[in-house]
């Protein structure tokens, strides 16, 4: 249900008026107006506001948010669509494995270092998450100060904002999948 849709019906269920409810929140009637016909989103300080004079909190009132269902975004098959692929060096590459990265909550991607190859240090934004999964191969994974060691079948999930590394340590090419959520490149 819409943010507006249900501070609506918790109000009128309370028998509760727009202009009652703008004054006990102290939100302007019209906003209230606004966000209840959807015509307005509000921010998460009206949303305090207005929830608090519903005698709730601001997480019941979002636990009540769904977000509409989402069918299937995309399908792809390597080969068949474009897809980016970004060279660290000759021996470090990455094979983001969806179109339009921008319209996705992750980015997936396959990457590839030969013996000896590695990416430069990195640094996502703060917030930003990593899992990487090993499917061919050995890495080591330099995180801060600590390093992990991963063989074939092993993942490591971490906080992708701390500088990291990615080495290959095998002596043939490493293939790991990693999934950066949100998307961030």
């Amino acid at each position: 249900m819409e943010t507006g849709k249900l501070i609506k019906e918790l109000r009128t269920s309370m028998k509760m008026t727009q202009a009652e409810l703008a004054r006990k929140s102290g939100v302007d009637f019209t906003t209230i107006s606004k966000l209840e016909k959807g015509s307005r989103p509000g921010n998460i300080t009206t949303h305090r506001k207005i929830a608090k004079a519903l005698g709730i909190t601001l997480s019941e009132l979002y636990k009540e948010i769904e977000e509409p269902s989402r069918p299937v975004l995309e399908v792809n098959s390597i080969g068949k669509h474009k897809t980016d692929i970004f060279y660290y060096n000759k021996k470090a590459v990455s094979q983001i494995l969806l179109e339009r990265i921008s319209s996705h909550k992750m980015i997936p991607e396959i990457m590839l270092l030969e013996k000896t190859g590695a990416t430069h240090m990195e640094q996502k934004p703060r917030g930003t998450e990593q899992f990487i999964f090993i499917l061919e191969g050995s890495l080591e994974i330099k995180i801060g100060e600590a390093t992990h060691q991963l063989k074939k079948g092993e993942s490591i999930y971490f906080d992708a904002s701390i500088p990291h590394l990615l080495k290959n340590i095998s002596q043939k090419t490493t293939r790991a999948l990693r999934i950066t959520t949100p998307a961030t490149l």
